[in-house]
């Protein structure tokens, strides 16, 4: 009977070389441990190849050991013992995944299940690296990188999301080997100067979309903006005695700015009726308790960053103008809810037919089905 042929152990944390049962030509595994278990405590182990003979899987773990921790170069390595290194090499880049693929992953693992509106933005932030997508990590550049970021015309709040998201990308690889830790130089990536734009854009149809599908707080308080034209400290600050019940519908009395602006009427559409309703059950002073400076910085930008949106609060203002323009709203009823002046007009009088011609000017503009 023949003698079971034994191995010798290797040294703690050196890796393992594990024989896999059946019919192989290359039966003789190699592994190294990536981490441990959080719950159990136990090693997680990944294989760096597999190997016809023992001692080629043991010279394996030798020089993938000595070349991790740069006791020696791959250079050295090669020269030591150019087949095994050159087998280790092959294996290596034959498990590692992409740069999309481990995005997957980590999306799976651990994006997928923060709120809806930060699970949207890294979907949104992982299309600004298509020129990477299939390139595996080991292979992707600091100026792979950094070219993607000079040339994206994203905004800066952007791009800081899309450096966070990298550095998620290259930490997951670090973890798993993949790379070494002196491979990740996420750090390094330069986001350009940090100016905000002054050009005002209406939102596009695809916009409003995408903020009614974000269904967040916020995503609803700008909907108010962009289907009522509301000044942005003008709903700020609106009391709640000023949102009137007419009968069949409500309206804002509003206005901040101009003589033509104060104490304007302006119908609430439908569509963000029930919107209006959720923030006024909140017991508090203003319909929406926040300073301008707060929303702007702390609420509105960083939901136009996740969206990936690029806009100023008054942009909402142009798009209820431009969807009025679109839907042919009268152009009285216009100028009267934006707080326009109109030459040879007054609009100090607001009857109740007038209140009534508002509205059913306002229930002109459609919102778009998802």
């Amino acid at each position: 009977m023949a003698r079971k042929q034994t191995f010798r152990r290797r040294p703690n944390k050196a890796g393992t070389v594990v024989k896999l049962s059946g019919k192989r030509r290359k039966p003789f595994c190699a592994k190294v441990t990536s981490g441990y278990d959080t719950l159990t405590g136990n090693q997680i182990q990944v294989s760096i190849g597999t190997f016809e003979t023992w001692q080629e899987a043991d010279d394996a773990l030798t020089l993938y050991r000595l070349t991790n921790k740069k006791t020696i170069t791959d250079k050295e390595a090669r020269a030591l013992a150019p087949d095994t290194f050159q087998k280790l090499v092959d294996q290596r880049e034959k498990n590692v995944p992409t740069f999309k693929e481990i995005f997957d992953i980590i999306y799976e693992e651990d994006l997928s299940k923060l709120s809806k509106s930060a699970a949207t933005g890294y979907r949104s932030w992982i299309k600004h690296f298509k020129k990477v997508h299939n390139e595996k990590i080991s292979q992707v550049t600091l100026a792979d990188l950094q070219e993607i970021f000079d040339r994206d015309k994203a905004g800066h709040g952007t791009k800081a999301h899309m450096k966070v998201l990298c550095s998620k990308i290259f930490e997951y690889a670090v973890i798993h080997q993949y790379i070494s830790r002196d491979n990740d130089y996420t750090e390094y990536i330069r986001c350009g100067e940090n100016k905000k734009s002054t050009k005002h854009y209406a939102f596009s149809t695809d916009e409003i979309k995408t903020l009614i599908d974000d269904n967040s707080d916020i995503a609803k308080i700008v909907l108010i903006y962009i289907y009522s034209g509301l000044r942005a400290s003008e709903l700020l600050n609106i009391p709640r005695e000023k949102i009137i019940n007419h009968g069949n519908f409500y309206y804002f009395k509003t206005g901040l700015k101009t003589e033509s602006g104060k104490d304007r009427v302006v119908p609430i559409h439908p569509y963000i009726l029930p919107f209006v309703k959720e923030l006024i059950v909140d017991k508090k002073k203003r319909l929406i308790d926040h300073s301008y400076q707060y929303f702007k910085k702390s609420q509105f930008y960083i939901l136009m960053d996740n969206l990936n949106m690029q806009h100023t609060m008054h942009d909402t203002r142009d798009t209820f103008a431009t969807l009025c323009q679109t839907y042919n709203v009268d152009i009285f009823a216009r100028k009267r809810m934006l707080g326009h002046k109109f030459k040879d007009l007054t609009f100090d009088t607001y009857t109740d037919t007038v209140i009534e011609d508002l509205y059913n000017e306002i229930i002109k503009i459609k919102v778009p089905k998802l």
